[in-house]
């Protein structure tokens, strides 16, 4: 019996040197004896105090970061070790997000009251009940850079009448340009006509004069002045047509 305890013994210090040095592993180890480290349930760790930096001393951006990231910690440790008291933490974040959101917002109000130039809905009103009236200002705009360009300009319509869209679109300008009263001259550089445009001329190397490469394609042309500019490339329909028309006859000035 004292011979096993004593063999017993050897064994186990041979065990404890092998973990303590690894150029001495038992050739044992694994074959005879199962010691796999047995798996321990996930812990938090500890962590060190972390110092709170002196805000007052950094910029807003900075303050920002630091803030942002003790979140994204509170966050991380929420979901990684959860427990009442780190949830609560987050959570005491999230309010102190939720609550400058706030105040941010409500900081607009008292902005554009201060100053009113910087209301936008002086120049266009956000509310439903306004809404038929801004349109009726819109369309009365749109008919005023569509007859200052009909007075100076025609179209010309280049399209593939084998392309269905093509085909469709040049049934929409067609329509636009007789409610408009605007000259048309529509091309077809594939040699077919669409019956929405019978008057269509062929494409006599109009196309590859003017460098056009996309269609169907929608050009202004000033016959006296022999100029041309492009108005349209692609589908649209006659509301982004009247549309277009008012940003070109406005230079593309945005709307406010």
């Amino acid at each position: 019996m004292r011979l096993i305890l004593i063999i017993l013994m050897v064994i186990y210090s041979s065990c404890v040197l092998a973990d303590e040095d690894v150029d001495n592993i038992s050739p044992f180890t694994g074959w005879h004896w199962y010691n796999e480290p047995i798996p321990t349930k996930d812990v938090e760790p500890k962590q060190k105090k972390n110092t709170i930096p002196d805000l007052s001393k950094m910029t807003p951006v900075e303050q920002s970061k630091v803030l942002q990231q003790y979140t994204k910690e509170a966050l991380a440790k929420a979901i990684l070790y959860p427990s009442s008291e780190n949830t609560t933490v987050f959570l005491k974040w999230q309010k102190f997000w939720t609550d400058h959101a706030s105040y941010f917002s409500q900081s607009f109000a008292v902005a554009e009251l201060d100053h009113p130039e910087l209301d936008y809905n002086l120049v266009r009103s956000h509310y439903n009940g306004t809404s038929p009236i801004q349109q009726a200002q819109q369309k009365t705009e749109e008919d005023k850079a569509i007859q200052k360009l009909a007075s100076q300009y025609g179209l010309f319509l280049f399209y593939r009448g084998s392309n269905p869209i093509d085909a469709q679109m040049a049934g929409v300008v067609a329509a636009f340009a007789r409610s408009k009263n605007i000259p048309l001259i529509p091309v077809s550089v594939d040699g077919q006509v669409v019956p929405a445009v019978p008057e269509t001329r062929p494409d006599d190397g109009q196309s590859e004069a003017m460098n056009i490469k996309y269609f169907p394609a929608l050009m202004l042309v000033d016959p006296k002045a022999k100029t041309y500019r492009p108005l349209a490339y692609g589908f649209m329909t006659q509301d982004d047509l009247a549309t277009r028309f008012m940003y070109v006859a406005t230079g593309f000035k945005p709307n406010f």
